[in-house]
């Protein structure tokens, strides 16, 4: 089975990159694609706990990742600098998500047979 590995670079809600790219996973992964997520950048945002979607026309990007195991995506991983630079605490993170250090999310890159980066 092919390894595949979708990278959340962007923000949130700036534009549709993000929801496209956890669409494309779930639907990956109703596939039976053995998938793993890469949270980098400004995708950090994602993991915001305050996120309010209530009067937009967005899901709540945590919600959908904390859920993902529901579709069987059990590799979620947050790149350490990057969540740093967010500003976002680390003891505020999900345990379903991995922290990884910048080595570890290049290996992740190396080793993927298909990435797709949003």
């Amino acid at each position: 089975m092919k390894e595949l590995l979708v990278i959340l670079k962007n923000s949130p809600y700036r534009t549709e990159c993000s929801k496209l790219a956890l669409n494309l996973a779930i639907t990956f992964a109703t596939f039976d694609q053995k998938i793993s997520i890469l949270i980098i950048g400004d995708g950090c945002f994602q993991l915001h706990p305050d996120q309010n979607t209530e009067h937009s026309h967005h899901r709540n990007h945590l919600k959908t990742l904390k859920s993902l195991s529901l579709y069987d995506i059990e590799n979620i991983y947050i790149e350490s600098a990057s969540l740093e630079n967010s500003g976002i605490d680390s003891d505020n993170i999900d345990e379903k998500f991995t922290i990884i250090t910048n080595d570890c999310a290049k290996k992740l890159i190396t080793d993927a047979d298909h990435i797709f980066g949003f």
